[in-house]
């Protein structure tokens, strides 16, 4: 009965082992796609903006909330310049 005990042992170590090294695997071929996709995301990306031209002089649009901030940045900066000049 030992003998059977250790044999039962040593085949669930080695299935144990197995599916360790399938593990590992599995994870190693998920990451190597996730890199490939996203070289080729990377590369798309570069295609477009290189493609798409400059919009330099295109201003996008503002929110509310921004226009609102930019509103207060320059109210503040006004105040502290006129605080300083006194």
């Amino acid at each position: 009965m030992k003998f059977f005990k250790l044999l039962l042992a040593l085949v669930a170590l080695f299935v144990v082992v197995w599916g360790a090294f399938w593990l590992f695997g599995l994870v190693a071929a998920l990451f190597k796609w996730l890199l490939v996709l996203g070289v080729i995301a990377l590369a798309g990306v570069g295609a477009y903006k290189l493609l798409s031209g400059s919009d330099e002089g295109a201003r996008p649009e503002l929110t509310s909330a921004e226009a609102e901030m930019m509103k207060a940045e320059r109210l503040l900066a006004e105040l502290r310049r006129r605080q300083l000049t006194k």
